[in-house]
């Protein structure tokens, strides 16, 4: 379990062109540290499961705040790691914003887990978006990370200003070089009261479709995947606030986007088993983990309705079957 704490914009040196971290997590006070122990506990009580906890706090570039700043955000929940019920504490931070003496304090404070907003592993994305570091900065910081003993996050946007599709797929292939521990992946979206709103109405920016971001990410995700890089989150987490009316502006916003991905890679996957079938049975059935019921049958049965129609199907059947590996599927 993870226990979060947000701190949008603290720390940031610098305004991103697509961030607005207020809306996105829909809070506009920062927390005040002497709530922490409470909602610790409060996270502590309701949880029934054994597995490790980690305290995380996201948003903001935590690495960036007066070390007096970090030293009481990370020491409110040192008396929960010395009792045990906390394993250890996860921080997001900027690529450009770590240095051997903050890792230090980190490993102090009985930090684990350290998430990089390294965006894009191009130069010119990454000045066109605001964010004032480069793909050294973020090769640097993953050396020192790796030096330091740290379990190391990579965050990823497509379709920033100045990106392509094959641009944003050479970014994904320098994440793996990077062998990072873990990656999430999110579609830039316009928000209001960003700079990229002005970008956008002013027509200097075009947003991706989203039927293009689910094709970019499907292929980010199969990539990732055979690299053995797990992808623990693909799109932007829906909360009250930015499903409001009036706060995304444009762009391939989806409340279950990885679902999208997920379905377009059972898709590929049953189509091309439905070629290479030797019999021409006009009744099939697919047998997948489980877990990946949903996704192989498509948002509205989007996938069965395509592959019937396809392959002149009369029927076609989506079963759960605990002996199928997660993310293949195979005929009955």
């Amino acid at each position: 379990m993870i226990i979060p704490f947000f701190i949008p914009h603290s720390g940031c040196p610098h305004q991103c062109v697509f961030c607005n971290q207020h809306k996105i997590i829909g809070r506009n006070k920062q927390i005040d540290a002497d709530s922490f122990p409470r909602n610790i506990q409060q996270h502590l009580d309701t949880y029934g499961a054994h597995a490790p906890v980690q305290v995380a706090f996201y948003g903001g570039s935590f690495t960036s705040l007066p070390r007096e700043i970090q030293e009481t955000y990370l020491g409110v929940v040192q008396p929960f790691i010395i009792s045990g019920q906390i394993e250890s504490i996860r921080i997001s931070t900027r690529p450009d914003s770590l240095t051997i003496e903050t890792l230090e304090l980190l490993k102090k404070y009985h930090v684990k887990t350290v998430e990089l907003g390294a965006q894009s592993m191009d130069d010119q994305v990454l000045t066109l978006s605001g964010r004032s570091h480069t793909a050294a900065d973020t090769v640097r910081a993953v050396s020192l990370l790796k030096a330091h003993g740290f379990f190391i996050g990579l965050q990823f946007m497509l379709g920033l200003p100045g990106d392509s599709t094959k641009g944003f797929l050479a970014t994904v292939e320098k994440a793996i070089e990077l062998k990072p521990d873990f990656v999430r992946i999110y579609p830039a979206l316009v928000i209001k009261d960003t700079p990229l709103e002005k970008l956008y109405t002013t027509g200097k920016y075009r947003t991706l479709s989203l039927d293009d971001a689910v094709q970019s990410c499907k292929q980010a995700l199969t990539r990732f995947e055979q690299a053995d890089i797990p992808v623990i989150r693909v799109g932007l987490q829906p909360t009250g606030e930015l499903e409001r009316p009036g706060t995304i502006l444009a762009g391939p916003y989806h409340p279950a986007f990885r679902q999208l991905v997920e379905a377009s890679l059972f898709l590929d996957r049953m189509r091309k088993t439905l070629k290479e079938r030797s019999d021409h049975n006009d009744m099939v059935a697919f047998l997948v983990n489980p877990k990946d019921v949903s996704s192989a049958t498509g948002q509205k049965k989007t996938n069965i309705t395509r592959l019937v129609n396809e392959f002149n199907l009369r029927e076609l059947r989506i079963q759960a079957d605990e002996a199928v590996q997660r993310g293949t599927v195979r005929l009955a």
